[in-house]
């Protein structure tokens, strides 16, 4: 059997659905018109029947009915059985539907035969399928968008078995339509603690099929954290422990979800296992509209289970914003002057920005220095170069900027015999070789950062865990995840959501664009990465996990706020704004 690249199959399926109404929002009376799209997630969740191949059905149908019995599988009780219904019974044992999906732009149907072939007496036969991927999604549901897709040709072989045609050979994997995806697919976001505090936990989003997604989501959990969160997290599960039973069991009426292991976990402290429940509880809950707390069994024993008290991913302190040389503060849609110790007219503001903790708040004086301004005594140089990128502060405090090819550089200040004194690490992991770095964000918990690079070969923004030995100090960063491969001309990325983030381009001719990309895809997009109209003349973004969303500065000084799809100006002559991190 071929075993190519990892794929094959899909299906010409309809859905209807019904959308939901939206919580109530003012209307507003005044001001410019705005285009809005505010995308409304289908709460689809919808079982398709597969049906088994009809009797003396020709290669072709054959193959179409094997593409819907696959597409359907995910959401079907009978998974991939009615699939395997269509190969040849060496084929049915030995293909593999969960190596791979490809999520293709169109519903893939077979090519009609040339006029001529004959298939009466014919004892063999290729069909093919062609599809634009544009997206994929590996053995372990990590979703990855493709930058440039590109049709392609799937090739079956068909024989006569028993009188009837049968699929003999196929690549292994699934094919997906893009409109079928996020009903076929659900969005998981799976959390692992922090490598330096076990009880903040950072996701992972995952796409899992609809009628297993509980159970391949614990499954997921105990095996540990992903490639690039290595280093940036942890496990706390026992090494070996696994799922007890076929599957986790949950009802919507039961207040809590069971959770069978082996007895390997018994083996973790009572202060770890909390943890690993809370885990459970933060994947489990979502989407259910309440906590589901998780009980937890080691085999038929229930295990005693404390509270711990885990955090989420959040954005605390509120944005600022600078205009003529003064800070202030966004609250409730209106800026407030902050009283700040240093006057800023010496200087030639480019970027703001801020600590989740209040404090450090820096600015990039032109493009070649980053200054601390929150210090008594007049601003602290923190770092100088050419072509610095606008700065990001994590919450331990540090200011993050690019550096030379290939490079990052974090500065800190810290107190020596009274005096302040600057701190700088340069990190240079292997995979920004012969990049520049043009924007950098760090997450609201300090354990991963996206970053904007560019080369010869084009723009990439990537997602990746930061690295700290065991006293915080920095080591390196993990290998990347890439995110929004279609998006092109990307200016600057910000983290505007548990995975999510922002993105500013700009192209040739100075027309700007917002965009929002999910890492590990972009949850009620059906994974892809999704353009916000509305605005062409953007020269700066700001966004964080909370709720006041993605603020944006104008080339006219707007600052703008989108809200359900539609931008709403409240502040005007703004020069900068900024979120912590």
């Amino acid at each position: 059997m071929r075993k190519a690249a990892s794929v094959v199959v899909a299906a010409v399926v309809t859905l209807a659905g019904v959308a939901g109404l939206g919580a109530c929002a003012q209307i507003p009376t005044s001001g410019p018109v705005r285009i809005g799209n505010a995308p409304v997630e289908r709460p689809l969740d919808i079982a398709l029947l597969p049906q088994g191949p009809a009797p003396g059905a020709d290669p072709n149908r054959i193959v179409l009915g094997f593409l819907g019995a696959a597409v359907a599988a995910t959401t079907s009780p009978k998974e991939f059985q009615t699939a395997r219904e269509f190969l040849t019974e060496d084929v049915a044992g030995t293909w593999d539907p969960e190596e791979a999906v490809r999520v293709v732009r169109e519903a893939p149907l077979p090519e009609p035969f040339e006029r001529g072939v004959e298939l009466r007496g014919a004892e063999t036969v290729e069909v093919v399928v062609r599809a634009t991927t544009v997206a994929t999604l590996d053995s372990v549901g990590t979703y990855t968008e493709v930058g440039n897709p590109r049709e392609l040709g799937y090739r079956f072989t068909l024989v006569k078995s028993g009188g009837e045609w049968r699929i003999s050979a196929l690549d292994n994997g699934v094919l997906v339509p893009s409109n079928l995806f996020a009903n076929q697919y659900r969005a998981t976001r799976l959390f692992f603690p922090a490598a330096d505090d076990i009880k903040s936990l950072v996701p992972d989003q995952r796409w899992f099929p609809r009628y297993s997604w509980r159970t391949v989501a614990v499954r997921e959990m105990l095996a540990g954290p992903p490639e690039w969160l290595q280093g940036a997290t942890q496990s706390l599960v026992p090494e070996g422990t696994q799922l007890a039973s076929p599957s986790v069991q949950d009802s919507e009426d039961a207040e809590a979800v069971v959770v069978r292991l082996s007895e390997q976990i018994s083996a973790a402290p009572a202060a770890e296992r909390a943890v690993i429940a809370a885990q459970l509880s933060a994947t489990l809950s979502e989407g259910a509209g309440r906590v589901r707390p998780v009980e937890l069994y080691s085999a038929q024993n229930r295990l005693s289970v404390d509270a711990a008290g885990v955090n989420l991913p959040k954005t605390i302190v509120q944005p600022m914003v600078l205009k003529n040389h003064r800070l202030y503060r966004v609250d409730d849609g209106r800026t407030v002057e902050f009283d700040l110790p240093n006057d800023l007219s010496d200087l030639d503001p480019t970027a703001l920005a801020l600590s989740p903790a209040t404090e450090p708040i820096v600015i990039r004086d032109g493009t070649d220095r980053i200054v601390n301004v929150s210090l008594d005594g007049g601003p602290v140089q923190l770092l100088e170069g050419p072509d610095l990128a606008a700065p990001s502060v994590d919450k331990f405090g540090a200011t993050w900027t690019s550096g030379g090819t290939g490079q990052l550089r974090v500065a800190s200040t810290v107190m020596v015999d009274g005096e302040v004194a600057v701190e700088e690490v340069s990190l240079e992991p292997d995979w920004l070789s012969g990049r520049q770095v043009i924007s950098v964000s760090v997450s609201p918990e300090g354990s991963r950062i996206a970053i904007v690079s560019v080369a010869p070969s084009g723009t990439q923004v990537q997602v990746a865990g930061i690295v700290r030995d065991n006293e915080d100090n920095l080591v390196d960063l993990a290998p990347p995840l890439s995110v929004a491969a279609p998006v092109v001309d990307t200016v600057e990325a910000r983290w505007a959501g548990l995975t999510m983030l922002a993105l500013l381009t700009l192209d040739d001719d100075g027309i700007s664009g917002v965009w929002t990309a999910g890492v590990g895809g972009l949850a009620g997009s059906g994974g892809q990465s999704r353009q916000l109209p509305g605005l062409t003349d953007v020269k700066q973004l700001a966004a964080g996990v909370a709720d006041e969303g993605i603020l944006v500065v104008t080339e006219n000084g707007d600052l703008e706020r989108e809200e359900t799809g539609v931008w709403q100006p409240f502040a005007d002559d703004v020069d900068l704004v900024a979120y912590p991190g």
